[in-house]
């Protein structure tokens, strides 16, 4: 064993040469880089040409790619680089009792459900003074409105997916039921979501305790998902955001739960059969994701497309290098692999599709108003309008049709769409969109094809506190209130410490607002997430994992309403320790 250990660690330390395909691999990340460097600081980029910009763009890339390949050598060949350096035996206690303990991935630890327990109960004692503070919960406007559709007060709607308004009643039912009370209720509700909260934050850390992760990563994981205040209050938000981002995460593990055994068709014997609960898992998180956010479609379609093709991609590469005795089997199992993929994305599908029509239309849900979703053609339009562009007396009378373009300074923002679409709900008449879909959306590409730069300076303002890491207006964790007017006469009642200590927490988080603003964005998430997906990529890792996260910022690049609201790329930031363990761990498949 020993002899086995020696030569296996000496294969580690020799350096490993790129290939073709990691001098290709990182192409497309150093060009998303360098545009968003040049983009992302619109204002710097404006005075210089066309041909000065791409200029830059070019050489955005090349120093982007730079980096990215040194990133991707080190973590490759790191060990080797340091271990050349080193004499023959000090090189095992420096890597395996530093850096294979300390950081980076030891052997597989027995997955003991024990562990995930006592991590589950310790996010939850970290949220708990939360919820003891700001008892009975964190009551915004959104929740204030799904509250009373639940109780039969307001029309029902799916502007916030109705979904999540179910879950509401179903907990205001029961906890009326035991308590007598809509604080009681409420304070139900706040509590499972924020079991469940700490539930899925101890999974993950379970899930990297189990991979052998370093003692001092995963200290550092604990801390992130235990003890940063933004993840408590998010426990006790009664919002969809908290339940969307736990679906998610499950959804993120179900997925390379499902590529990891797409690549344990190249097994040796052939004879592993495909495990039907990984796709049930599968079914059931890509269904929620589905359900609980707007833009969970377009995240679980362009995940299941991407693991679909791998499906495919894997029995090409497996084509030709099994034995004969065990080719049938391996073709079999590949198959049976293939057909659980797609029954289980065609469940997902249909399932959607039956709530999003006959079942809410049964319910008597009304959908999203028009205006609701057409956040990006809109603010290219008014931009155009309001810079100046070229438009025609003819379309300058179809906008204002819909809303009244006198008045367009009091209501256009160019990173904050609400403004608009309320304004156009109250004075304008987004009516007149629904009865000519075609002709608006001809409108807007007319326009557009005569205001290119126009239509792109619009995309940026709404879009760039997603890859900018550094924007004009501070992001919002969570908001300066915790406790909103409503009609159910629901107060803030503090069960530990007095009203003034309570402030004092008030003051805390605010001041732990300012200081992540000071430290970290929205944008460093996205620049952190494509560097770990690339450099997993590079390294040939599974890199399916990082799908879901990718979509989800591109859902948000095509169609959010506020440039840089934190709750709506939340999942990204939550999983964040997971991948970073995937992208600089040992090759390892969990089973």
């Amino acid at each position: 064993m020993e002899k086995k250990s020696e030569k296996r660690a000496e294969k580690d330390w020799k350096i490993k040469r790129p290939g073709k395909y990691q001098l290709l691999v990182l192409l497309p990340f150093a060009f998303c880089y360098a545009f968003f460097i040049v983009l992302g600081d619109w204002q710097r980029s404006a005075p210089y040409s066309n041909m000065q910009n791409m200029l830059r763009l070019m050489l955005w890339t090349v120093i982007s790619y730079g980096v990215l390949f040194a990133l991707g050598f080190l973590l490759e060949n790191g060990a080797a680089l340091v271990a050349a350096c080193l004499p023959a035996g000090v090189r095992t206690a420096v890597f395996g009792a530093f850096f294979g303990k300390c950081f980076l991935r030891e052997k597989r630890r027995a997955g003991r459900w024990r562990v995930w327990l006592l991590f589950f109960l310790l996010c939850l004692l970290c949220y708990l003074p939360y919820y003891l503070m700001y008892f009975p919960t964190w009551f915004n406007n959104d929740a204030v409105w799904q509250m009373e559709q639940a109780l039969g007060l307001a029309a029902r709607s799916n502007h916030h997916p109705y979904f999540h308004t179910l879950i509401i009643k179903a907990f205001l039912t029961a906890g009326y039921g035991l308590f007598g009370s809509y604080t009681g209720a409420v304070a139900l509700y706040t509590f499972f979501q924020m079991a469940l909260t700490a539930a899925v934050f101890g999974f993950f850390l379970y899930l990297l305790y189990r991979r052998g992760t370093g003692i001092l990563w995963l200290g550092l994981a604990v801390f992130f998902y235990a003890l940063l205040p933004v993840n408590g209050m998010y426990s006790i938000c009664m919002g969809k955001d908290a339940w969307f981002t736990a679906a998610f995460l499950l959804f993120l593990y179900a997925v390379k739960s499902c590529a990891d055994e797409t690549e344990s068709s190249n097994g040796v014997d052939g004879q592993e059969k495909p495990d039907r609960r990984r796709w049930l898992l599968f079914f059931v998180t890509g269904l929620l994701v589905c359900l609980l956010r707007s833009n969970g479609i377009f995240v679980f379609l362009g995940t299941a497309f991407f693991l679909i093709l791998s499906q495919l991609l894997s029995r090409r590469g497996m084509d030709g290098t099994a034995g004969q005795s065990g080719e049938m089997s391996r073709r079999r199992q590949a198959y049976g692999k293939r057909r659980n993929s797609c029954v289980s994305v065609a469940a997902v599908l249909v399932c959607y599709l039956l709530w999003q029509g006959p079942v809410l239309h049964f319910l008597q849900v009304e959908p999203p108003d028009t205006i609701e979703s057409l956040t990006m053609p809109t603010q290219h339009l008014l931009c155009a309008y309001a810079k100046g562009g070229n438009l025609t007396p003819e379309e300058v009378e179809m906008l204002e049709a819909v809303v009244p373009l006198a008045q367009i300074d009091e209501y256009y923002n160019p990173y904050l769409f609400d403004i608009t679409k309320n304004y156009i709900r109250e004075h304008g008449n987004q009516q007149a969109i629904a009865d000519h879909k075609w002709e608006y959306a001809k409108l807007w590409l007319r326009v557009g094809l005569r205001n290119p730069m126009l239509y792109l300076e619009a995309q940026i303002r709404q879009t760039a506190g997603y890859y900018a890491l550094h924007i004009p207006h501070e992001q919002i964790l969570y908001s300066d209130y915790f406790m909103v007017e409503n009609p159910f006469g629901i107060e803030t009642q503090r069960k530990v410490f007095s009203y003034d200590a309570g402030l004092a927490m008030d003051a805390f988080l605010q001041w732990f607002q300012k200081c992540y603003n000071k430290v970290w964005s929205l944008g460093m998430n996205t620049w952190l997430l494509l560097a770990a997906f690339a450099c997993a990529l590079y390294r040939k890792r599974e890199a399916l994992v990082f799908v879901p996260c990718v979509m989800l910022i591109g859902s948000l690049l095509l169609a959010s309403p506020v440039y840089n609201e934190f709750r709506y790329a939340y999942g990204v930031f939550a999983a964040l320790p997971f991948l970073l363990s995937v992208c600089f761990g040992k090759e390892e498949r969990d089973g």
